[in-house]
């Protein structure tokens, strides 16, 4: 453990050079589209940005003497060794959720206060990529007879469906033993089941012109706007003392004679609805005070309500915890209210059983569910030989007991047997994931290096 200690500390300086390269990218998913790349022209399935993200990565590992290529021009894949099959697969992801609103730093750059780093990716999952290469780089340079193969696999579509490890499924085949930097320490064993889904209704109201809230579907908006016709800031501000959300609204008197309003909430992620303050159904509580005909809305989406109660799919157990529930996009536009929503359950419910609860109670509040995707829960045994290793090893970096958790977050690992998530964000600590402000602390970002080093050193010593 001291060798990797001196090791971190050595490269250091070339890890945080590393780290800013990638978050210097602004590698947020978009549409397909065609781009030049080192000078010929080539499909970005999801858009330009993911796609230069992973040719930076790929030249950050041929630089360490690593063997890296990108795969269809959805992944990037860095191997120890350039011949044999490999055993330990790492699954890390360098596109980002769009940066949001309130940021003290430019997010497309690493910033230095203190003892943090921010930028968009420090935590999610940019920081991690760079631990996972470093580690690899450590074995390759002090492990000769390392028996054997790493393979790194650094997607560009996990924040918008992962349709890049899906890709990656259906025509290779992953290594035995797989584990991803993308959550928490100290082992994830257990994702909830996520659901995804859109509801919508006509809603004729002559006081809304358009409104508009959220940036994905994965994140709880902290931001929702609106204009107003035919009422004046103080009827509107009227509206809003009766509100109990706990929000800011900000209004903003136009040139067209028509009132501007901005939400200001707390955003999250969506599988961490704890303290999160959605701005787009304070929104929605605003609407029913002003017009009878939202106050539908109140029977599926109350502000407040993150365990889906209203809408009779508040399951829980004791191994994975509650149903969260989070309305994260909307748009009302000549009248017609869309709305997309994420759902996290746990492991004693199927996404049949969701489906159900919430076709009806969509229907009973008279609205209309026009889509609902779902993938089932995720477990792997606390007794797998991988899980115990890594508990393992985050006890003697860390000299805390470990455990294996449960998550609502689903990354890379879900529905691949056997697979686990491990690190990088510490117990009890607020990254501002998907949030403004992102952050990885110096600390942390060392940590998980030398938490990765000696997972891999670990798994070649046990003989998975």
């Amino acid at each position: 453990m001291d060798n990797i200690k001196l090791y971190i500390e050595k490269e250091y300086n070339n890890m945080f050079s590393s780290l800013d390269r990638l978050v210097t990218i602004p590698s947020v998913g978009s549409d397909a589209c065609v781009v030049e790349i080192e000078g010929k022209m080539q499909e970005a399935p999801f858009g330009e940005q993911a796609l230069r993200v992973l040719y930076e990565v790929r030249d950050i590992a041929r630089e360490m003497g690593l063997y890296a290529e990108i795969y269809a021009n959805r992944m990037t894949v860095i191997d120890l060794y350039k011949e044999g099959d490999p055993v330990i697969g790492i699954l890390a992801h360098g596109d980002v959720v769009p940066p949001g609103s309130g940021w003290s730093y430019d997010p497309f750059k690493t910033t230095v206060v203190g003892e943090n780093i921010y930028g968009r990716g420090t935590i999610d999952d940019k920081g991690a990529v760079v631990t996972a290469l470093y580690a690899m780089k450590y074995i390759k340079d002090n492990y000769p007879e390392y028996s054997k193969n790493i393979r790194l696999l650094v997607g560009s579509d996990e924040e918008r469906g992962s349709a890049d490890i899906e890709y990656y499924k259906q025509h290779e085949t992953l290594p035995k033993y797989v584990f991803t930097p993308d959550a928490d320490y100290p082992v994830i064993n257990i994702e909830k089941g996520r659901g995804a889904g859109t509801f919508t209704k006509r809603i004729p109201t002559s006081c809304l012109l358009k409104a508009s809230g959220g940036t994905v579907i994965n994140a709880v908006p902290d931001r929702a706007y609106a204009t107003f016709i035919g009422l004046t800031v103080e009827e509107l501000k009227a509206a809003c003392n009766k509100c109990t959300a706990n929000v800011t609204f900000n209004f903003t008197e136009n040139e067209d004679n028509a009132v501007d309003l901005c939400v200001c909430g707390i955003g999250a992620h969506a599988s961490y609805l704890e303290g999160s303050e959605n701005a787009i159904t304070a929104f929605f509580q605003l609407m029913a005070i002003l017009d009878s005909r939202w106050q539908g809305l109140q029977m599926i989406a109350p502000h407040g309500d993150i365990y889906g109660e209203t809408l009779g799919i508040n399951w829980a157990d004791d191994i994975s915890g509650k149903t969260t529930c989070s309305v994260d996009l909307m748009s009302y536009e000549n009248g017609i209210l869309t709305c997309k929503f994420d759902v996290r359950f746990p492991v004693c419910v199927s996404g049949a059983q969701i489906r159900e609860k919430l076709q009806n109670g969509f229907l009973q509040a008279g609205y209309e569910m026009i889509e609902f995707s779902n993938s089932e829960p995720h477990y792997t045994s606390e007794d797998s030989p991988l899980v115990k290793i890594l508990l393992k090893v985050y006890e003697q970096v860390t000299g805390q007991k470990g455990k294996a958790l449960a998550v609502g977050g689903s990354t890379y690992a879900h529905g691949i047997p056997g697979a686990v998530a491990f690190g990088p964000q510490l117990p009890d600590v607020d990254n501002h994931l998907h949030a403004e402000d992102e952050f990885i602390s110096i600390d942390n970002f060392k940590l998980a290096t030398e938490m990765m080093c000696n997972a891999l050193v670990l798994m070649d010593k046990e003989q998975l």
